[in-house]
């Protein structure tokens, strides 16, 4: 038992090591501390200033991967690094060409790593557990189905329903979209999503719609889908052995039905009494979000000096 320790003890070692060059020789410059999970799939590696938002993290990728890995049907989850980087140009020097300049996390699917813009994360309206969770959602989930590919409006909707992000501001523009009948095809969002822009915005709300109305009546059916996904390395037979039909034929019936779920919505939102307070509702929310994300970064921003003066001190 003692000898099986010390081998675990010498390959966790090793794993950070490797993992410090790697950081080395990407570029990134900053000096990285390193924080096992409970667990032990993740470690998460980060500049010591964001010691507190480490450990934070690190509860965040516990209590959420319990969870997500229940809904998917995964055993044993398979070691994932996460990297925070301290700012702009580490961040890109991890991620490479993964992920858009906008992006505040990134999931590298390939080597199973997680990267955190922490700055960009501290200014964002969304909470880090949405942020975090996300990016979780599809590396499990490229763990689950070993790999195999799947459309794009999948992988993303999913994903969204697993962090829960989905606001009052999202269904808005949604059910406008449903109105006007501007709303993207789901076989149009097999491949990359648009970079920017609100064409961007509503290929993430409609793939979320989508996978909300796929498993509406039956959670468990991810779980199959999933399963099958593994077994025959092919998302479209897994998919009509699921469900009875393919992905077309549900993209087909998904757009059929909408205009009849989301326009009278619409039409009872465009009421004036109904309108004024949501207007109401959504000021008082949106500056409660402000209030929070401003104090968040002034509360880090104190913490950092005080590491700074801390380690000024003792050098």
């Amino acid at each position: 038992m003692r000898g099986r320790l010390e081998y675990i003890i010498i390959f966790s070692f090793c794993l950070q090591v490797f993992a410090v060059f790697n950081l080395s020789a990407s570029g990134v410059n900053t000096t990285f501390d390193s924080l096992a999970s409970r667990n032990e799939p993740f470690i998460v590696f980060y500049p010591r200033k964001y010691d507190r938002m480490a450990k934070r993290i690190r509860m965040i990728l516990d209590n959420s991967s319990e969870r997500i890995s229940s809904e998917l049907g995964i055993g044993k989850i398979d070691t994932i690094r996460v990297y925070i980087a301290g700012n702009k140009e580490d961040y890109r020097a991890l991620h490479g060409e993964t992920a858009p300049e906008w992006s505040e996390a990134c999931s590298d699917l390939r080597n199973m790593r997680l990267c955190i813009d922490m700055e960009a994360v501290l200014r964002e309206q969304r909470p880090v557990r949405t942020v975090i969770t996300h990016e979780l959602s599809h590396l499990l989930f490229a763990q689950r189905v070993r790999g195999t590919r799947c459309p794009t409006w999948f992988l993303e909707g999913l994903a969204m329903r697993q962090s829960g992000e989905w606001g009052f501001s999202d269904h808005w523009h949604f059910m406008v979209s449903v109105w006007k009948k501007n709303l993207p095809d789901l076989e149009d969002l097999r491949g990359r999503f648009p970079k920017y822009g609100e064409d961007a915005a509503m290929a993430y709300r409609i793939s979320y719609i989508a996978v909300k109305e796929l498993f509406s009546e039956r959670p468990e059916d991810l779980m199959t889908l999933t399963a099958f996904t593994r077994d025959l390395g092919d998302f479209k037979r897994a998919f009509i052995l699921t469900f009875g039909k393919s992905p077309l034929d549900f993209a087909a019936e998904f757009h059929a039905t909408l205009g009849d779920k989301y326009r009278k919505g619409y039409i009872l939102a465009v009421s004036a009494p109904f309108w004024a307070g949501m207007v109401i509702l959504f000021l008082i929310a949106y500056s409660i979000k402000r209030y929070r994300a401003r104090a968040k970064i002034r509360r880090w921003e104190v913490e950092e000096m005080a590491v700074r003066r801390q380690t000024d001190m003792e050098a």
